[in-house]
């Protein structure tokens, strides 16, 4: 009867073992998440540097931004 015990006792340090460490694993995704937002002249510069937009429309877009 103890060594049943022993294990339902241990299941349930687990259970909140791993509970706990899937709550902080997803505040730290949803930190990280955050973080990683450009801003729209940011979004701006990077299309231009890659060629996606000449500089003349970089310009009219960055107006638009301000």
């Amino acid at each position: 009867m103890m060594f049943g015990g022993s294990f339902m006792m241990v299941g349930i340090m687990l259970f909140w073992v791993v509970l706990i460490a899937v709550g902080f694993y997803l505040l730290y995704r949803f930190i990280n998440d955050r973080k990683e937002e450009l801003s729209p002249m940011e979004i701006l510069k990077v299309r231009l540097a890659k060629g996606e937009i000449s500089l003349e429309e970089f310009e009219q877009l960055a107006k638009k931004c301000e």
